[in-house]
């Protein structure tokens, strides 16, 4: 059995993985940035200074040196005016604590994390070279709710989406089963005609559809096997509804005095043997049906088979010629000589009770490229229509000219030669010979 659902589980698992990772990935590295940019007021605030010390810069140092005195004032932290030499304009010197960020001045739209606590922020100024540099309060340092984050990224979003691809998963698999209970419950009710296959998608390929393919071989199989059986049962209660009306009727005779018993018997004992073959061949036909293969395991020379099916059909139909052509060593390996013999002689004897007195049958045989066996059975009777050649094979089926019961047949010969070609591998048809007549091909597999 394939893996295909198997492995199909297992990339979708991974690429699943791989695609909630990332997202997560990218969503929290979104959220990182939105949580942790100072807010809008508070960047329009420190802009409102920076242009301030545009002004200042315009109107000179002095003024520069107040307006970082308003700064220290509004707001409590240092500021400076940076030229482009670097040196500071400030009215007061720059703290220790912010000499190592002097330099690595962060942009007023920038995110600004919680680990920072010295935060210096630069904005360039008109002036080419010129920044107003000033700390950030901590009045505006962003506070992130950092525990409402981490459960959303760690356990909401997580959750969902496993809950979205656990329901995902349970329509993958649920929608085939679902169709393959109805399609069992509907068999089980009666409705031999329900499949599966159908209800599924047909570019789906996996353990579960060949489940479903298995279910309908099944149920094809059995729906083949009861409707044979119920054809059989009604054309054998035919048959021997027939015999047993004859029966009685001798039986009426006998009663009424009409016939005695020394003529009767003699037709009484034919319907009791015609019942008796009737019965036998049904059997066989329906175990053929019930098991369709036999065990192959024989190992013989099929010329020396002919030759005694042939002396037997001569010694039994003298006023026929039968002309044998074949090899003298024709080895077969792996068959069944016992269902092969009956399926020869069936068809030897219908050719040669069937063919006009003083005509000729001839058995030709002859092995194919493909090592195989090919048997021919020619005779020249009336032979059947071109429609007739596939219907001379089915259970009870006998044609007006070739196949009536007083000939003694009840048209099950080649339906049981049909059967056990089959089951020991090969195959069987017929065709019309030239210029009048049938030959019946036998296929005959040859398996070292």
């Amino acid at each position: 059995m394939s893996r295909r659902f198997f492995w199909r589980m297992v990339v979708s698992l991974v690429i699943g993985a791989l695609i909630m990772f990332s997202a997560l990935h990218q969503l929290a590295q979104q959220l990182t940035v939105h949580m942790t940019r100072l807010q809008i007021e508070h960047q329009q605030s420190l802009l409102d200074y920076a242009a301030k010390a545009n002004d200042a810069q315009r109107s000179g140092p002095q003024a520069m040196v107040q307006l970082t005195r308003q700064v220290a004032t509004d707001l409590a932290v240092w500021s400076a005016v940076q030229t482009t030499g670097g040196q500071l304009i400030s009215a007061s010197p720059l703290p220790i604590s912010l000499a190592d960020q002097l330099g690595f001045q962060r942009r007023v739209d920038w995110p600004i994390h919680p680990f920072m606590t010295k935060v210096l922020i630069g904005i360039p100024m008109v002036q080419e070279g010129y920044s107003f540099v000033v700390e950030l309060p901590a009045a505006m340092h962003p506070r992130p709710n950092t525990s409402v984050v981490h459960h959303l990224l760690t356990l909401v979003i997580p959750s969902i989406l496993l809950l979205l691809f656990c329901w995902l998963l349970y329509r993958y698999l649920m929608k085939p089963l679902e169709a393959l209970n109805r399609g069992t419950m509907k068999f089980a009710a009666g409705d031999l005609s329900a499949r599966v296959q159908p209800e599924l998608s047909a570019r789906r390929r996996d353990e579960i559809t060949q489940l479903a393919s298995s279910f309908d071989s099944m149920a094809d199989r059995i729906q083949k096997l009861v409707n044979t059986q119920r054809h059989l049962l009604g054309d054998l209660s035919h048959e021997l509804r027939t015999s047993l009306t004859r029966i009685e009727l001798a039986l009426d005779l006998y009663r009424r005095g009409v016939r005695d018993s020394q003529e009767l018997m003699p037709r009484l004992g034919k319907e009791v043997e015609l019942m008796n073959i009737l019965v036998s061949d049904a059997l066989t036909l329906a175990w053929l049906n019930a098991e369709p293969e036999v065990t192959c395991r024989d190992h013989f020379n099929l010329s020396i088979l002919l030759d005694l099916l042939c002396e037997d059909a001569s010694f039994e139909y003298p006023e026929h010629t039968l002309t044998r052509l074949y090899p003298a060593d024709c080895p077969l390996n792996n068959s069944n000589q016992r269902a092969l013999a009956q399926s020869i002689e069936n068809v030897l004897r219908n050719a040669l009770k069937y063919s006009p007195a003083g005509s000729e049958v001839t058995v030709r045989c002859r092995p194919n490229p493909e090592g195989w066996y090919r048997l021919e059975v020619l005779d020249l009777g009336q032979g059947v229509t071109e429609m007739q050649l596939e219907q001379i094979f089915e259970p009870f089926f006998r044609t007006d000219k070739a196949r009536s019961r007083e000939g003694g047949g009840f048209g099950l010969g080649l339906a049981l030669v049909q059967r056990q070609i089959e089951a020991i591998g090969g195959k069987v048809f017929a065709r019309q010979n030239k210029p009048s007549g049938l030959c019946v091909v036998i296929e005959i597999p040859n398996l070292s």
